[in-house]
């Protein structure tokens, strides 16, 4: 004759047990999830970086140069009354508008309008709505990986700029701290790029492939060929005194080489943020706030241990933060004379 036996539960001590396997379980797959949350995070950047890179180059096949800012400055040169801030006409994102599939903007533009004797700067056009179209956000000029939500550098969605995670490139320019605040990283180390913060119209004052003047180059300016020489990278607006009025406006984005892959800056927001100059020169902060153009004008990401470039060739590279430096500058430099493809190591 056969009896049954009583079923009986879990223990207080297996359940424990039991939960406590599955939290090691959860801690060991949250760092997994996060971490596949960024590589998709990075393949969008990289995505975007390539469509600027695509863009560039169709641009430079429709007008035979890559796309210039908006402003024409160089007195000699010109030999007219215009200043710098009466010749704008949008920044060279602008200009790729109609080549990033953004013909809904680019085509009601009036690049008839600048300077002050207007009534209305080109920087201040709106749409039918009565939103500027300095104010649209646009995708493709974000990276999902850029903690800087809401994309705009004020309140106002109608009115204020939208950002963009990605700046033209200077290359190794001469790159002088304002007020002489910092002296690490002057840049122009190949003597390609005299001009201050590439303040000219004249590509023998250039070092890379934008000028923050009227002038970019054309592919038979980049003598050390395509492949390996910067195009365009990754900046985080809040963290330039420039980069954060926006991807509309022509005085915004400038950036070079010279300072370090994501060099340490202490941004709008960031801990320890203050919009004071601290010019002091035994003031450790002095290179690291955002208006000391010389480091804050360069190229950075919160992607982990470095930032993303498109070179001219279109395509895109992951570069170290802790790239030699000399092989930094000469990535910047479309003409250093020794771009021959064998030194380069993009980690």
């Amino acid at each position: 004759m056969f009896t049954s036996r009583k079923k009986r539960g879990f223990t207080l001590v297996e359940l424990l047990v039991v939960i406590a396997i599955i939290g090691i379980l959860v801690a060991l797959l949250l760092p997994a999830v996060a971490a596949a949350r960024e590589a998709a995070r990075k393949m969008s950047c990289q995505n975007n970086l390539k469509q600027l890179g695509l863009a560039c180059r169709t641009y430079h096949n429709t007008y035979g140069r890559f796309p210039a800012h908006g402003m024409y400055y160089w007195p000699t040169q010109s030999k007219n009354a215009h200043t710098w801030y009466n010749s704008s006409r949008g920044s060279v994102f602008v200009k790729l508008l109609a080549f990033m599939e953004q013909d809904p903007i680019y085509n009601q533009l009036n690049f008839s309008l600048a300077g002050t004797s207007q009534p209305v700067l080109f920087e201040q056009q709106w749409d039918a709505t009565g939103k500027w179209y300095r104010s649209n956000i646009l995708p493709s000029f974000i990276c999902p990986s850029a903690n800087i939500d809401p994309y705009l550098t004020g309140s106002n969605p109608k009115t204020d700029p939208a950002v963009t995670c990605y700046s033209p490139s200077l290359g190794a320019q001469h790159m002088h701290s304002q007020g002489g605040w910092c002296h690490d990283y002057p840049g122009n180390i190949f003597q390609t790029g005299p001009a201050a913060h590439g303040n000219d119209a004249r590509g023998i004052e250039i070092s890379g492939i934008f000028a923050r003047g009227h002038w970019a180059a054309k592919f038979r300016d980049i003598t050390d060929g395509e492949s390996q020489v910067i195009l365009m990278g990754e900046q985080l607006p809040h963290k330039g005194d420039h980069s954060r009025n926006g991807w509309f406006d022509f005085n915004s984005n400038w950036t070079a080489t010279c300072a370090p892959v994501n060099y340490p800056i202490i941004g709008i927001g960031d801990t320890g943020f203050s919009w004071s100059n601290q010019s002091l020169p035994l003031n450790p902060h002095s290179c690291t706030h955002f208006a000391n153009w010389m480091t804050s004008e360069g190229f950075k990401s919160q992607h982990k241990g470095g930032a993303q470039f498109v070179l001219c060739d279109g395509s895109v590279q992951f570069i170290s933060e802790v790239i030699d430096y000399t092989t930094y500058q000469r990535m910047g430099d479309r003409r250093d004379g020794l771009g021959d493809g064998t030194h380069i190591d993009f980690q």
